[in-house]
């Protein structure tokens, strides 16, 4: 059933109406969109860095299609942004919002907004009675912060993987809080289908985009963890034999090509079968992904997607006939040449960044820190040659495969249509000129050394950023003429610590910005942070701590601080007090401490007293060294910076977006995001926060009758599988049940998808017509079943 079109305005003037006018009154038009762009965040994200992508993708059209210079205004708007400190009238540092979920990062459309960007947010809801409450903040069962809706975009910090078949895994097991900063905790965490939840949903969106019209044009910019789940949902489109993205555009994925990881992470991730959190539906098959996936595995799961999006690629329309304004109602200017543009489409681009020390991390070494490699070394298991696998209990019922070592070509293997562009900093030799000279992006194809011999690649970051982060293997750069020694060294030597840059050039290239509006040098870190504190070689750029992660400070066992001790008036009654001196026990510690709190808010009360003691002079005053409340900490927090990473450099700038992103994304129909009604029908889907009771809706939460109400006409087209997954969404959203309709791996790996672990253990898709019966969004009781 198709969805029903209805007129709507693409411009509108006020004018004089009298007869024998000189002329005509002119009426400005929007011009159609040039495609649909996807936004996916990654983990503790609810899309922060949006703001950024979407006004830099709108600024880099205005030049690319219709020759409108930066600083002139342009016809594609961006939406607007509640964002930290963006209102001159209200302190956002000093003010206590009392939720403030629901009022930062919001996005607001207008009559003005005329913007491809479709906002696509995701995350982990915990059920009701598993919640618990931390320093007046809630909690999941883990003690991680969520929202008063008990949701937490993006789900738990640590839940993030470097694989597919991960995102059907158990939770992180931490068995007690890690890594010391407070704005990110590291505690163990929820199952992690909440992730293929989301992918089943980003599918969905996709096809609805097709069905509006056969010739819309998809982009996906994703960012972290938001890649995965992008590169998933075009395998469970593929196996469909739906068309995928025609670009995907992937900032800093996690995801690696590394089997191994360091000792110190080994000894992290060894006794996660005795935690972490679990989901109903994979109960009695987590053995089958216990241990990491082998190089070729993740290898060939990324290449057989690439190739996917690739040989799926739509040529249509052409560029050429853009220009019929006739037709797409001035989507290109008169200036822009079909020849001198480029068509995107079936592409797949990486953008990855050395400096990012979140996905260098020894037990990741994603492919969003270093690139694809020409050559690798890596296990795959024997098609053939199975070995002996004794169980806990004698044999293991699952066939286990000998593993073998194998010499990798993961650049040749993605094939045409995989580009990779780095953004970095670091300055490079340029062989021609013998000058150290900055890597702009946009350049001709070449190649890049990933450490060059004598450069420290972890001094850009503070000293709390370094350990437990991979080093790139050092080279001479340029590279020196062969020796006489040269044959002994292999191409796969000869190109080790090399990655080769293979985004087509530019018209302008550009420089990396990946300072982004918000990076706060070490010179200028506030003198009354910790941070400012460090000796100075342990310092490292910093980014102030927005409203919502100095909630989540609050909850982290290093997040209140031990205040200075101070003179109060005993707030006991007289009858209480006891005569003395000295320090006070336990007994009368409570009874101070309860008094202090009496008749205040949870925000407001003093959970921890280290002592008290009489001043000298009298009973009435008290001498108290205390713990801030969660207020006075959330207050501090909110005025305090935080080492970065540079794990959202790239994505969180709009000058990349405006100078890159905005000429690789692809272009040809955007009919779907022109309509703003059937635009606002697809940010609705695309945003998880769809919520089934509509008597308790907090700020910009929409509900299940409202959505109804106001989407009905498109809703009634939509076929059962996408009506599945959209209702199944907002009750998981509403519940924290995950729905029936979400497939565990055994049942719902899709056949691009090769799971396969260093253990030796192979899981198989199901064949297209036993998954039929099983998979996603048919019927509920296969995940019915394995909870059982």
């Amino acid at each position: 059933m198709a969805y029903p079109r209805e007129p709507y305005c693409i411009g509108q003037e006020t004018g004089i109406l009298h007869s024998n006018r000189a002329y005509d009154k002119t009426v400005n038009v929007r011009p159609d969109l040039p495609g649909n762009v996807i936004m996916i965040h990654g983990v503790n994200d609810v899309g922060t860095s949006y703001e950024a992508l979407e006004q830099g993708l709108c600024q880099g059209l205005d030049a690319r299609l219709l020759s409108i210079p930066p600083g002139k205004l342009g016809l594609f708007t961006p939406a607007t942004y509640r964002m930290p400190g963006s209102k001159p009238d209200r302190d956002d540092k000093q003010t206590l919002e009392a939720d403030p979920d629901a009022v930062f990062f919001k996005r607001r459309i207008d009559t003005r907004t005329h913007s491809p960007a479709i906002p696509f947010y995701w995350g982990f809801r915990e059920t009701a009675r598993q919640a618990g409450t931390k320093n007046g903040q809630r909690t999941d069962r883990f003690g991680n912060r969520m929202d008063k809706d008990l949701s937490k975009g993006g789900g738990p910090f640590g839940n993030a993987t470097s694989t597919l078949p991960d995102m059907w895994n158990r939770g992180l097991f931490s068995p007690r809080e890690v890594g010391g900063d407070p704005v990110r905790p590291v505690l163990s965490a929820p199952g992690r289908m909440y992730m293929v939840l989301a992918a089943q949903r980003l599918a969905a969106l996709i096809a609805m985009i097709r069905d509006f019209d056969k010739d819309e044009v998809v982009t996906i910019v994703a960012h972290s963890q938001g890649c995965l789940i992008s590169l998933l949902a075009q395998a469970f489109l593929l196996d469909e034999g739906l068309r995928p993205a025609d670009t995907l555009i992937l900032t800093h994925p996690p995801y690696s090509l590394v089997e191994d990881t360091s000792m110190f992470f080994g000894a992290v991730e060894a006794p996660r079968m005795f935690g972490g959190g679990t989901d109903a539906a994979m109960a009695g098959h987590y053995g089958t992904i216990g241990d990491r996936q082998t190089a070729d595995a993740r290898l060939q799961t990324l290449a057989r997607i690439v190739q996917g999006v690739v040989a799926k690629k739509h040529a249509t329309p052409p560029l050429a006939v853009l220009t019929d304004h006739g037709k797409y109602h001035g989507m290109v200017g008169p200036k822009w040449v079909a020849g001198a543009d480029r068509d995107n489409r079936g592409k797949v681009y990486l953008y990855f960044c050395p400096e990012d020390m979140t996905v260098a991390l020894d037990n990741m070494q994603g492919i969003g820190w270093q690139g694809v490699p020409d050559f690798m070394k890596g296990t795959a298991l024997s098609k053939t040659r199975k070995k002996e696998m004794p169980g806990l209990w004698g044999a293991n019922p699952a066939p286990a495969w000998q593993a073998e070592r194998k010499e990798l070509k993961p650049l040749s293997t993605l094939g045409a249509g995989f580009y990779q562009r780095v953004f970095t900093n670091r300055q490079r030799m340029a062989p021609a000129r013998k000058t150290l000279e900055p890597v702009l992006v946009g350049m001709p194809p070449h190649d890049f050394a990933l450490h060059v011999k004598d450069e420290d690649d972890h001094a850009h970051v503070a000293a709390s950023g370094r350990p437990h982060r991979a080093h790139g293997p050092e080279v001479d750069w340029p590279p020196k003429p062969g020796g006489w020694d040269s044959f002994l060294h292999s191409e796969a030597d000869q190109c080790e610590g090399i990655v080769a840059i293979t985004g087509e050039a530019l018209r302008v290239p550009a420089r990396a910005d990946l300072r982004g509006a918000g990076q706060i040098d070490p010179q200028d870190i506030p003198g009354n942070s910790p941070q400012a504190r460090l000796p100075k070689d342990e310092q490292g750029p910093c980014e102030a701590v927005d409203p919502i992660d100095a909630a989540i400070a609050t909850t982290s066992k290093h997040g209140l601080m031990l205040l200075r001790q101070m003179a109060i008036d005993d707030p006991r009654p007289k009858a209480q007090r006891i005569p003395g001196s000295g320090m006070f026990g336990s007994g009368e510690q409570r009874q101070v401490q309860d008094a202090l709190n009496k008749d205040k808010e949870p925000g407001d009360q003093c959970a921890r007293i280290q002592s008290i003691t009489r001043a000298a002079g009298g009973d009435d005053k008290l001498l108290i060294t205390r713990y801030e409340t969660p207020n006075e900490a959330r207050r501090r927090w909110q005025h305090e910076v935080s080492p970065k990473s540079f794990h959202g450099a790239i994505i969180g700038s709009s000058e990349n977006h405006r100078n890159v992103t905005a000429y690789d994304m692809a272009i040809g129909g955007g009919q779907a995001s022109s309509d703003p009604n059937f635009y606002a029908y697809l940010c609705a889907v695309a945003d998880w926060r769809l919520k089934m009771d509509d008597r308790r809706l907090r700020p910009g939460i929409l509900g299940w009758n409202k959505f109804q109400k106001l989407f009905y006409a498109y809703w009634a087209a939509e076929p059962k599988w996408r009506k599945d997954v959209i209702e199944g969404n907002a009750k998981y959203y509403s519940s924290g049940e995950m729905p029936a309709c979400v497939p565990p791996l055994h049942t719902g790996l899709p056949s691009t998808v090769v799971c396969e672990t260093v253990a030796g253990i192979r899981t198989l898709a199901m064949p297209p017509d036993a998954k039929s019966a099983t998979a996603a969004c048919v019927t509920p009781a296969p995940a019915k079943k394995e909870g059982a």
